[in-house]
């Protein structure tokens, strides 16, 4: 059944037939942000960030869980000389909740600093360690504790670093939190809870797994791809077929070596079937659990959203680890998919059931094969008047799967009315903002 999209979009204790969660019951009054429900994101990269600012204003007990897999630009290197999770997306998320009063933009600024691609090696450390200096002018308008302690992880990551450390395009706030991770002999737990209280985060951010991990996804075509980079496309071609199987790995993208095996081939250049020098054979699956912080997140929600963005890197990888599928599964909330709108070019032209099937079938492989939809995903939103779907909504498909469908105005409305693929409207922050909170479900 498709819900009406004037009851999807109404306030107070308005309805929405056919949502089994109900509407209404999980939206915070004004003002009352910090009692607001507990919506968990399974989401990594850049989609989230105007919605997590709008969020804020309904709640501040939003979860994100992030997968911590990047492979490419500087946090390739990074990891290449420090075996860590990826640490760029965590970044973001908690600049994107932070309290602007705090994340001021000098701090914004600061904390997406990123070294010149050029120059010599010597003359790029020198400006980190000038950076490490209260004087330096990229202080300037931050506050003075904030200042302390962000100076503070960078000289950690000066002292701890592995020696030889190549800082070309080196992000900023990346070595900060490296700094943390390295002082603290291994883990994100304790960088994340010092920086969330630092920069007043108005929510928990945690990565899926606290590992070094990477993404490989085997295509329809027998293509193997190792790191998350080139199954996005960002600095690489990208997926040509479908995606078969998508899988966790220990395998480097830099030359197919594991854990104490030396990096033969640091360029990472492809041949045979997509992955790296080294590797004669497919990259061997890593079976990895969720981690304990983001299972209980997970257990405790009031709404479970699988959000916009790059489906398969931001999204679906994050159901890969043990667990993930039962906590779901348990977890006595709604659960909602917010399909794309617009091109994403890790779908090539999947329709939203197909997703939908994609994002079950995840789940399913470690909640069971048994396992009901309506414990594992209930609803689909999706908007027909302004969004662009372009493999299709396929509205048996999802009535076959057993999801409902709830048509929302969540998606921007393009000057003209332009709906073509190239110009699609991209989702409306504050609308789903407004609309998330509505379908969860608190409980007293």
């Amino acid at each position: 059944m498709t819900t009406s999209r004037h009851a999807a979009a109404a306030g107070g204790g308005g309805t929405a037939t056919g949502h089994a969660g109900g509407v209404g019951n999980g939206d915070a009054a004004p003002g009352d942000a910090a009692r607001g429900p507990r919506i968990v994101f399974f989401t990594g990269g850049t989609a989230l960030k105007a919605l997590c600012h709008a969020l804020t204003l309904h709640t501040h007990n939003s979860v994100h869980l992030v997968t911590p897999f990047d492979s490419g630009g500087s946090t390739a290197v990074l990891r290449r000389y420090i075996r860590m999770p990826a640490v760029g997306d965590l970044r973001n998320r908690l600049l994107a909740l932070a309290d602007s009063a705090v994340a001021t933009p000098p701090l914004v600024a600061l904390c997406d600093l990123r070294l010149a691609d050029a120059g010599e090696h010597d003359t790029l450390m020198q400006r980190l360690y000038a950076l490490a200096s209260e004087r330096d002018p990229a202080w300037r308008g931050i506050d003075p504790l904030v200042a302390d302690v962000l100076r503070l992880h960078l000289r950690w990551f000066l002292e701890f670093a592995p020696s030889g450390f190549d800082p070309h395009g080196a992000c900023l706030g990346n070595l900060l939190l490296a700094g943390g991770y390295l002082r603290h002999g291994g883990g994100l737990g304790p960088v994340l809870h010092l920086f969330s209280r630092l920069f007043r985060v108005r929510g928990t951010v945690v990565p899926i797994v606290d590992d070094d991990l990477h993404l490989a996804a085997e295509l329809a075509d027998g293509t193997v791809l190792l790191g998350q980079h080139r199954i996005t496309g960002k600095g690489a071609p990208g997926i040509t077929a479908p995606v078969r199987r998508l899988f966790l790995t220990r395998t480097r993208p830099e030359g197919g070596g594991t854990d104490g095996e030396a990096d033969d081939d640091a360029t990472g250049k492809e041949r045979g079937q997509g992955v790296g020098t080294n590797a004669s054979a497919h990259p061997a699956e890593a079976r990895v659990s969720v981690s304990g912080v983001a299972a209980r997140h997970i257990a405790d929600a009031d709404l479970i959203c699988f959000p916009m963005g790059s489906f398969y890197t931001s999204v679906l990888a994050n159901l890969l680890p043990e667990g993930v599928g039962r906590a779901v599964a348990e977890a006595p909330c709604p659960k909602v998919y917010v399909a794309n709108s617009g091109t994403d070019p890790e779908q090539l032209g999947l329709s939203v059931a197909d997703c939908a099937a994609a994002l079950l079938a995840a789940l399913r492989r470690d909640a069971g094969a048994d396992v009901p939809a309506a414990r594992l995903l209930d609803t689909v939103v999706v908007d027909t008047r302004n969004g662009v779907y372009p493999g299709g909504i396929d509205h048996e498909g999802l009535r076959a799967l057993g999801v409902e469908l709830l048509d929302a105005p969540v998606v921007r409305v393009l000057p003209g009315g332009e709906r073509s693929v190239d110009m699609a409207g991209r989702h409306d922050a504050d609308a789903v903002a407004d609309l998330l909170p509505r379908l969860a479900r608190r409980r007293g």
